[in-house]
């Protein structure tokens, strides 16, 4: 597996990701510091990081996996991904080169990978959550 930054081109295939689990993807909501895994057959995995400004939290949020994906490589995946935005968080600088200090990430998740994340170490709600999304007009 490898990893590469999420280009724009990427959104047709990740847009039927998706569509598959019944899910709206908003381009223009989509971070700039996006991920995507790589296999054998192609796109497999990608999910976006997203940085809050008045406080230290990150979080990682439309993570999709290619359907049909097994959950061992999904969770190889995501395995990839957490390590690529753990780096990514640990160099990002202020203006004057300091270091920006985001200790806490937040994900929202499905069951099957919120059950690993508690193993290695994550707080997991106990309660499930669903998405809702107003545009201002």
């Amino acid at each position: 597996m490898t990893i590469r930054a999420y280009q724009p081109d990427d959104f047709p295939i990740v847009e039927q990701w998706a569509k598959a689990r019944n899910m709206v993807l908003i381009p223009q909501l989509l971070s700039k510091n996006g991920f995507l895994v790589e296999d054998e057959e192609g796109p497999l995995a990608v999910a976006w990081c997203y940085l809050t400004f008045d406080c230290p939290l990150a979080y990682v949020d439309h993570l999709f996996t290619r359907p049909r994906t097994s959950l061992k490589k999904g969770l190889a995946a995501w395995r990839l991904i957490w390590r690529t935005i753990q780096a990514y968080l640990l160099n990002l600088r202020d203006c004057n080169g300091n270091a920006l200090s985001y200790k806490i990430v937040r994900v929202f998740t499905c069951p099957e990978l919120s059950r690993f994340l508690k193993s290695d170490g994550w707080k997991v709600s106990a309660k499930t959550v669903q998405q809702a999304i107003y545009a201002i007009p």
